[in-house]
């Protein structure tokens, strides 16, 4: 799994991935010109669009219905340059207390779940050139 990111100014940058692109930013008080998600947003939209995908699956194996659902991703700033007490609330219209619950125990930690909470490792390399890049 693999993204590009091109500064396109600023603090704006154009994410590809595959080929599907979005816009990265920062918020206009920050100095930047607020025209897309910030990294840290967008951490958010992964791990509750990881569980939403999961729990939309679920609900259609099932022929529950999935009309309204919802999923509400939030975090703490935990300190300087840190995200801490991640919290995902999903609203599931039509289902029962009991089908709520079995649902509820079913959702696994996912590829995005495990990336936040178990332990990682993280490399950095700078250089001049692309070609310089390894896959």
């Amino acid at each position: 799994m693999k993204i590009t990111l091109q500064l396109l100014d600023g603090l704006r940058f154009q994410a590809e991935a595959r080929h599907h692109h979005l816009i990265v930013d920062q918020p206009a008080e920050d100095g930047a010109t607020d025209e897309g998600m910030t990294p840290a947003e967008l951490l958010l939209v992964s791990l509750g669009s990881c569980v939403g995908q999961f729990v939309a699956q679920y609900l259609r194996l099932r022929s529950l219905p999935s009309d309204g659902l919802l999923i509400q991703v939030a975090a703490d700033r935990g300190g300087p340059l840190r995200l801490s007490n991640f919290r995902l609330h999903i609203v599931a219209p039509g289902l029962t207390e009991r089908q709520l619950r079995a649902l509820e125990k079913s959702i696994p930690s996912g590829l995005v779940q495990n990336a936040i909470t178990q332990p990682n490792q993280l490399s950095v390399s700078v250089t001049t050139s692309q070609a310089d890049i390894t896959p």
